[in-house]
């Protein structure tokens, strides 16, 4: 409760205890009204919201393996691991790819490894970005690829993508207790997702049909209000943010950010990580996938395991 105690005023309060004494904490009227006002954030003509930005990577990638089958889908090991698992699950075959000295996806490393891959699967590109950044230097593909971006950390994406997914969680520049959204311009996806997040349902007569696999991942209702009750204090949260990496970038050498950056937080490269890390209470994010016991593939990603002990992530948000 504390973000939320430092975030929302005693009458957006009261607007949320309204909520929940109506009653409307399942699928309700501002899951709609978050979704139509994310539209000015992803600049996406459908946005879907769910409980999580792991739901949504799940939605994407079963519609891409109905769609197109097996695919092979290029991404960094520094990421979360629900977009990974969620690929595997559905049968993709991940091929790691390094990253630059950014933390970012590395497309000189990519378009070596594309040269190699014989197969003739679908090509899916899945980059992350990295502490709030809205777009990667030297974007380079070679045209034919599918370009799933995981924006859990950035708001205002502009790197071109087909599918987009957010995370509102807690910390994150858009907040709410757990939340997702995916983002696309496919008129297809969008009744794939609307189905899937609501068990395959399709209304029928009084009752209703399975059309589809599906499950609960739909947004409820409470954490709709939360998001958009954020998401008007997220242009003013943003100069704070971005005066906090001002300040710290005066003492000192951040990683970059740029113009449409949602600043989630600040990077810098150290090679005493582990002992400030420890100092200061602060979280490494991510471990190295490709070194994990679930992912472990004997991938050799030199970059990646030289600067992953150097990362420093510092705080932005307001309340610290």
């Amino acid at each position: 409760m504390k973000v939320f105690q430092t975030e929302f005023l005693k009458s957006e309060i009261l607007e949320l205890n309204e909520i929940i004494m109506s009653g409307q904490l399942g699928f309700g009227p501002n899951v709609s009204k978050f979704e139509n006002r994310f539209e000015d954030f992803s600049k996406k003509k459908y946005n879907i919201a769910t409980n999580s930005a792991s739901a949504s990577a799940f939605m994407i990638f079963s519609y891409l393996k109905e769609k197109y089958g097996p695919c092979d889908v290029y991404t960094p090991s520094l990421a979360f691991t629900s977009p990974a698992w969620a690929a595997k699950h559905f049968g993709h075959n991940i091929i790691w790819i390094d990253i630059d000295n950014n933390l970012l996806f590395d497309c000189k490393d990519y378009r070596e490894k594309r040269k190699k891959n014989k197969k003739q699967k679908k090509q899916v590109v899945m980059p992350i970005l990295y502490s709030g950044v809205s777009n990667i230097k030297d974007w380079n593909l070679y045209g034919d690829e599918i370009v799933v971006t995981d924006s859990a950390h950035c708001i205002t994406p502009s790197i071109p993508s087909d599918f987009i997914f957010f995370s509102f969680h807690t910390y994150k520049p858009i907040c709410s207790s757990d939340g997702g959204m995916i983002s696309t311009d496919q008129d297809g996806a969008q009744e794939y997702f609307n189905r899937y997040r609501n068990f395959g349902r399709i209304n029928k007569n009084n009752t209703y049909d399975i059309s589809q696999e599906g499950f609960k991942f739909y947004m409820n209702n409470l954490n709709a209000s939360i998001a958009l009750i954020s998401m008007e204090k997220y242009h003013s949260n943003l100069e704070i943010r971005k005066s906090n990496f001002s300040s710290l970038a005066n003492k000192y050498d951040l990683l970059d950010h740029d113009e449409g950056s949602s600043y989630y937080f600040a990077s810098l490269l150290d090679i005493e990580a582990d002992k400030i890390n420890e100092k200061y209470e602060l979280a490494r994010h991510y471990p190295m996938l490709h070194k994990t016991t679930h992912f472990k593939d004997g991938t050799n990603l030199p970059n990646t395991e030289k600067l992953h002990k150097r990362i420093v992530n510092l705080p932005l948000w307001k309340h610290l």
